[in-house]
Parts: C-alpha cells; sequence; structure tokens
C-alpha cells in the first residue's frame, strides 16, 4: 500500500476522531486517575477488534500484529490533563473546574486510536508487532515508569518506540523530529534561608533572610551565564518566593522553590552541587543559614539517530518533505518518555497543531496556558504519520530492551 494513501484514509477518520478528541478534552483527569480516559480507550481499542490489558493500574496497552517475528513498535500516547482552570470559551472545554487538557494529551491519546484504526485495516501488512501505549500521569508523577516496571516491553518484547507531542511552533499539517537531546532533564529544588528577625527600624540587630533570598536568586543566574558553556544549554529559574510577617518586621524564614532543566548527566549533577554551594556560601556571609533539597526528576529525553531518521523519512512518505522537517534544536521542556527512550531506540514526533493561518501562536496561548488552542486538523497528520512509521517497519532499527537500572 503506497504510504500516502494513509493520509487520506485517515482523513475519512475525522469526525469520530474530533469527537473522541472533545469527548476526553470535556473530562480531564489528573495523575495517575485516568480511568475514565482509559476506559474510553478500551471501548475503542474493543470496537476496533484488539487485544488490550491495563497496566500499572491505569495505563492501556493494545496489541496489533502479535505474533509476528521481530521485535514490537511502541506508539505512545500520554492521557492525562493539568490542574488549570480553562479559560478558551471553547463550546467543549472541560466541563471539570480546575482541570484542563492544556497540554495537548487528548490530542495525543486521539491520534494514537487514530494510528490504531488505520493499522487495524493494515494489520496484514505489519512488519512487526506493534503495542499501543495510552500513559496516565505524564505531567506527574509519571506514568511511563511503573508502566515499564509492569512490564510493558515484554511480551511481545519490545525494539523500538515513538512519541507523539503537540507543539505549538509547527502549522497543523506538519511535523518535526530531533534526534539527539531532544528534551531536558527536570529537576525541582526547594531552599529554605533561616535568618534572624526583629524590627525592620533596626535591621543591624537582626538577619534579613529576605535580603539573602534576593541574593541568592540573582547570583543563582550565574550558574548559568556565568559557569555553563554557551554551547551546552542549561535553565535555572526561580518560581516562588514566600517569607516575612509584615513591612516592619525582619523576614526571619524564607522560602524558595524553582527548577533546573539540562540535557547532560554531567551538567545535571553539576547544577545541583553549584546550586547547594552558591546558596550556602551566601548565606553563610550573611550570617544566616540555608537548607537546600533538591527533588529529581525525569531524564532527558535522548532520541535515537536511526530511528529519528526512519520516523522522519515515513512522514515524509505521507506528508510530502516539506511538511515532516528535522529540527534543529531541543525543548527544555521535560518528558518521562525518556525511560522509555533509554530503554529502546527512540523517536519523537513534534506534531505541528498551530492554525496554518496563525503567524503564531500568540502570546498566552501556548502550552500549560489557560487558554491553549490546538487545531484539530492535527489530528489526521498525526495518525497517519504514527501508522506509517509502524507500516515502514523498525527491524534496521530495533534492539531488545535493556533492564530497568535500579536507581530509577
Amino acid at each position: 500500500m503506497p504510504t500516502a494513501d494513509l493520509l487520506q484514509e485517515a482523513a475519512s477518520l475525522m469526525p469520530h476522531l474530533v469527537e473522541l478528541r472533545r469527548a476526553i478534552h470535556r473530562r480531564p483527569e489528573l495523575g495517575l486517575e485516568t480511568e475514565e480516559t482509559a476506559r474510553l480507550v478500551e471501548q475503542e481499542l474493543d470496537a476496533l477488534g484488539i487485544a488490550h490489558r491495563r497496566f500499572a493500574g491505569t495505563g492501556v496497552a493494545g496489541y496489533l500484529g502479535k505474533g509476528r517475528p521481530g521485535l514490537a513498535l511502541v506508539l505512545r500516547g500520554d492521557m492525562d490533563g493539568l490542574p488549570l482552570q480553562e479559560e478558551t470559551s471553547l463550546p467543549f472545554q472541560s466541563q471539570i473546574p480546575g482541570r484542563m487538557h492544556a497540554c495537548g494529551h487528548d490530542l495525543h491519546t486521539t491520534a494514537v486510536l487514530g494510528a490504531a484504526a488505520l493499522l487495524k485495516a493494515h494489520e496484514a501488512e505489519l512488519p512487526q508487532p506493534v503495542v499501543l501505549m495510552f500513559q496516565p500521569a505524564e505531567e506527574g508523577p509519571g506514568g511511563a515508569l511503573p508502566m515499564l516496571r509492569d512490564g510493558i516491553l515484554s511480551d511481545p518484547p519490545v525494539g523500538a518506540a515513538l512519541m507523539v507531542h503537540c507543539d505549538v511552533e509547527l502549522a497543523a499539517g506538519t511535523v518535526g523530529f530531533k534526534s539527539g537531546p531532544a528534551m531536558a532533564s527536570v529537576d525541582d529544588f526547594a531552599l529554605t534561608v533561616h535568618g534572624q528577625g526583629g524590627h525592620a527600624a533596626h535591621p543591624e540587630r537582626g538577619v534579613d533572610a529576605l535580603v539573602v533570598a534576593s541574593q541568592i536568586v540573582v547570583l543563582a543566574q550565574t550558574l548559568v551565564s556565568r559557569m555553563t558553556s554557551p554551547t551546552e544549554p542549561a535553565v535555572l529559574t526561580f518560581g516562588t518566593i514566600h517569607g516575612g510577617h509584615r513591612q516592619n518586621i525582619l523576614a526571619d524564614r524564607v522560602e524558595l522553590t524553582g527548577t533546573i532543566r539540562t540535557f547532560t548527566a554531567t551538567r545535571r549533577a553539576s547544577m545541583e552541587q553549584e546550586l547547594r554551594r552558591l546558596a550556602t556560601h551566601v548565606a553563610q556571609a550573611a550570617g544566616a543559614r540555608v537548607e537546600v533539597e533538591v527533588e529529581h526528576g525525569y531524564p532527558s529525553v535522548i532520541c535515537d539517530e536511526r530511528m529519528t531518521t526512519l520516523a522522519l523519512q515515513a512522514a515524509g512518505s505521507v506528508l510530502g518533505g516539506d511538511r515532516a522537517v528535522a529540527l534543529a534544536d531541543p525543548s527544555t521542556g521535560a518528558e518521562d518518555f525518556a525511560y522509555v527512550a533509554a530503554l529502546v531506540p527512540s523517536a519523537h514526533c513534534h506534531l505541528g497543531v498551530r492554525s496554518p493561518d496563525a503567524a503564531d501562536v500568540g502570546p498566552g496561548r501556548g502550552l500549560h496556558s489557560a487558554h491553549f488552542v490546538a487545531d484539530e486538523g492535527a489530528l489526521p497528520t498525526g495518525a497517519a504519520v504514527l501508522a506509517a512509521a509502524a507500516l515502514a517497519g523498525t527491524a534496521a532499527v530495533a534492539r531488545p530492551a535493556g533492564p530497568i537500572p535500579a536507581d530509577w
């Protein structure tokens, strides 16, 4: 079958894909509590005649071509939303207060279901088994690792993986791929500065924790601007600062939180070490003390070069070369698909969701925004590209999954 025909087949699914996406969008669920979405996925798989099973509670895996020779390919879509009040005024906006699909996971799940329908129609042509991975908790606390620990890569044995994620920088109808370090690791930190309170009219009689905290915020910027090579991307951002009692009292305690994003294990470790050192010495110099806590999150997504090339070529065969592009820059966003990519050769499909007639996504309308809107014309594109990659075959790049590291 010419892969170019897949886009036409996917376009014929458009009314149902839109219906599915909007059903998921109206009922966003958080974290691992994605039971309603998981049941909807299972109903769709049942309707297609695709066998499935649960992993890690609310994770769902569907199976195509099971029993065929070769290592299986995983097609992964995540299902969870965000704790955010939607402000789009869409006719199908979230019906649950304080929850929203603001990162496009509703489109991801729907695109994989669209690919499932296409591949079921061409199951006899599959060159290897396919595992459809519907994952909860990408936004936290992480659903990929529990599904891996529960054995999703084992039966059938998986040798390659492809994920899909919305990209507001790309127009709907286009996709992009980045090999090598594609998304950053994420580590969140909390700093607590302890000073000595007193009357604000006599600052010399206390230790102002607010001033110390401010100095830490300012000087920490040099960890990127002066202590990291300009050719090695890194981000250090403070997100909150809380402290003090009232305008005429010296703050005796200030709490700071933030995030660190890096692309290599070496820089990840050194950024933490340098933040601890800087905060400690700044506090000591002022007669204060500081506690530093770091919560290690997802590692960097490292996309396999050959798997990325294969996926890019498959996308080009469906869309045309001008609508399937190699991306030059990584994203400092984070993804727990990193765990999958560390075990089998993997690629990341950036699915364009910006309206083609829009010059840009507009301020405050990107991912994780209460005003995020995606062009649903991206749905058949995503479904067709995922299906094309599966039908192209991954035997040339596949390798058996290694063991899950003990320190994960």
